[in-house]
């Protein structure tokens, strides 16, 4: 009995500190922002979780308070994230405002941030209504980039990729007024120029872009959104390489991939697969949501 009471003594105190964890949070952002950055944590859980992004790779939010703004958390493994990660930068240049949770800390003693922070910022410039970029090397794609085998879409939960074939973006094929020949030529997006190129890549027929040798970049009209395109281009691509195994390619249709992403990037939908990961990150103990109470799951 004894164990039982102090087990739900520590329980009890964990959820109390998580609370005012949260409480504290609420106060210093507004409600849409925490909203957002909720979201944003989850989706770099949800994201390793799924095996979309690995120690690599990242997720970003704009600020719904100022247009001009976006989150997105410093350098250092999506599954690690948690409040104290998450900065504000400004969409010019990708510039370090401050941590969002701690506005003390301003500018250069911001800690260091991605170095393709471009991507995101570019792609923010270039498309006013996307909401939220991911950035992922995952591995089910790069072969078809490799190929210069477009995607397409193969399933219903997959029609943002697109049935005209998905951009493929080749660092290796720009001039260099863009890519000099005095910079590093490792493929990643490291300066405005660069995420301008991968940003005019993309086409209305896709929200992907395939980045050749590198992964793939997501847009999304919300966090949850890009978070659900980017798991279900992996899938297409396993699907697709199967197809081709067989001998055949042929895909959706224009119509059924459009009304398959108008049906399955519903807010009912999307709220149905992120309630599904939300629960499976909450009962591990790598990822620590501060900003959300998490989902208590009774193990007995």
């Amino acid at each position: 009995m004894r164990r039982v009471q102090l087990s739900a003594w520590i329980l009890l105190a964990s959820l109390r500190s998580v609370a005012s964890t949260i409480t504290k949070a609420a106060k210093t952002v507004s409600p849409a922002v925490l909203s957002a950055t909720t979201d944003l944590l989850d989706a770099n859980h949800i994201l390793h979780f799924l095996g979309v992004v690995d120690a690599f790779g990242h997720v970003s939010a704009r600020n719904p308070d100022n247009a001009s703004e976006f989150f997105l958390t410093f350098s250092l493994a999506p599954a690690l994230s948690t409040s104290t990660s998450i900065i504000t930068y400004e969409i010019d240049n990708a510039t370090a405002i401050d941590l969002t949770f701690n506005t003390s800390v301003k500018g250069s003693n911001v800690p260091s941030g991605f170095a393709e922070r471009f991507i995101h910022s570019q792609i923010y410039q270039t498309f006013p209504d996307v909401q939220s970029v991911v950035h992922s090397h995952t591995t089910e794609v790069l072969p078809f980039a490799a190929a210069n085998i477009p995607l397409t879409a193969q399933m219903h939960t997959a029609g943002s990729v697109g049935t005209n074939g998905t951009p493929i973006f080749d660092t290796g094929s720009l001039p260099t007024s863009i890519l000099p020949e005095d910079q590093p030529h490792d493929m990643l997006i490291r300066t405005a120029i660069l995420g301008d190129a991968l940003a005019s890549a993309f086409s209305n027929d896709s929200q992907i872009v395939l980045m050749k040798g590198h992964g793939m970049a997501v847009r999304g009209s919300s966090v949850r959104d890009a978070v659900f395109r980017a798991f279900y281009t992996v899938q297409d691509a396993k699907v697709q390489f199967q197809a081709r195994m067989l001998g055949v390619d042929v895909g959706l249709t224009p119509r059924e991939a459009t009304d398959g992403a108008n049906t399955t990037e519903s807010v009912a939908l999307l709220g149905r697969a992120w309630q599904l990961w939300q629960g499976q990150v909450d009962v591990s103990d790598l990822y620590t949501n501060d900003l959300r109470a998490p989902t208590i799951v009774d193990k007995d």
